[in-house]
C-alpha cells in the first residue's frame, strides 16, 4: 500500500510538471513573443495609414521576399530607406514585400474593373516598380530638405563656436534650437556618433557619406580639412555660411528661371488662345453677321 502511495505521488508530480511545462513557455517561446510585440508596437507608430494597415500582409510576406532581391540591390536599398526617412522597422524585405504585393494587387484589381489583360499587365509592371520609385523621390525630397536647411543651421552653429562653444556644445544647441525634420535628425546621428566615441572627422564624414550630395559633401570636406590642419573651426564656419546663402541665392534665381520657361507651354497652349478669342472675336462676329467692318 504504502508503494503505491509513493506511486501515486511520483506520478502527481510528474504530471503537474509536464502540466506547467506545456503552460509555460521556453526562452526561444518568449523570445519570440517579444520580438512580435516589439515589431506590433513599432508598426503602430508609422505614419502612412495606408502602409500601417498594410503592415500585416507585408509580415507575411517578408519570408517568399527574402528569396528575392540581388545582393547589390539589396545593399542599395537597405542604404537608401533609412535615407528617405522611412520608419526602422521598414527593411529591404518589407519593401520587396511590398511589390509583391501591389504586383498581384494592382492588376485584380484593373482586371476587376476594367476586364483588359493588357492594362492588367501594365498594372502589375507598374506596382512592381512604384515603391523602388517612390522610395528615391522620397530619398531626394529628404536630401533637398536637408539642403535648403543648411544655411540656416550652419549660421547658428557659427553663432554658437564664436560664442565660445565648442563644436559638440554648439551641435547641441542647432539640436535644441532647430526645426523639426531631416537635418536636425541628421545633426543627431553626428552627436551621438561623437559621444559613442567616433572622432568629429569621422562623424563628419559619416554624416557626408549619407547625405550623398554636392552642398553636404563640400561642407564636410572642409570641416575635415580644418580639423586636420588645426583651423579656426569659426572663420571656417562664417566662410561656409556665407557661401551658403550665395549659393541658395543662386538656386532660387536659377529656379525663377526654369519656372518662367515652363510657362511657356501652358500659356501657349490655354492662355493666349482664351486671350485671342476674347480680341478677336466679336470682330469676326461683327464681320460675319454684320456684313463687314
Amino acid at each position: 500500500m504504502i508503494v503505491f502511495y509513493v506511486l501515486a505521488l511520483v506520478f502527481g508530480f510528474a504530471a503537474a510538471f509536464l502540466a506547467v511545462q506545456a503552460v509555460t513557455p521556453s526562452p526561444s517561446q518568449v523570445y519570440e513573443m517579444r520580438q512580435r510585440a516589439a515589431a506590433k508596437a513599432e508598426a503602430q507608430t508609422i505614419a502612412s495609414p495606408l502602409l500601417r494597415i498594410l503592415w500585416p500582409i507585408l509580415s507575411a510576406l517578408v519570408p517568399l521576399a527574402r528569396k528575392i532581391g540581388s545582393p547589390d540591390y539589396r545593399t542599395r536599398t537597405a542604404h537608401d530607406i533609412p535615407l528617405a526617412g522611412l520608419p526602422r522597422i521598414m527593411t529591404v524585405d518589407h519593401l520587396i514585400a511590398l511589390k509583391l504585393f501591389l504586383a498581384v494587387a494592382a492588376p485584380l484589381f484593373v482586371l476587376l474593373e476594367f476586364q483588359s489583360w493588357i492594362l492588367a499587365a501594365v498594372a502589375g509592371l507598374v506596382g512592381y516598380v512604384l515603391p523602388d520609385r517612390m522610395l528615391k523621390e522620397q530619398k531626394h525630397a529628404r536630401e533637398q530638405k536637408i539642403v535648403r536647411g543648411m544655411p540656416g543651421a550652419v549660421d547658428m552653429l557659427t553663432l554658437a563656436v564664436e560664442a565660445g562653444m565648442d563644436f559638440i556644445a554648439a551641435l547641441q544647441r542647432v539640436l535644441d534650437k532647430g526645426a523639426q525634420g531631416p537635418l536636425r535628425e541628421e545633426i543627431a546621428t553626428i552627436i551621438n556618433d561623437i559621444r559613442l566615441g567616433d572622432s568629429r572627422a569621422g562623424a563628419l564624414r559619416a554624416f557626408g557619406n549619407r547625405i550623398n550630395v554636392p552642398e553636404v559633401v563640400s561642407f564636410v570636406g572642409v570641416l575635415v580639412q580644418a580639423d586636420k590642419l588645426g583651423a579656426s573651426i569659426g572663420e571656417v564656419l562664417r566662410s561656409q555660411a556665407d557661401r551658403m546663402r550665395t549659393e541658395r541665392f543662386q538656386r532660387a534665381e536659377k529656379a525663377g528661371a526654369a519656372a518662367s520657361q515652363k510657362l511657356l507651354v501652358p500659356l501657349a497652349l490655354f492662355i493666349f488662345p482664351a486671350v485671342l478669342i476674347v480680341i478677336i472675336g466679336p470682330v469676326v462676329l461683327s464681320f460675319i453677321y454684320g456684313g463687314g467692318f
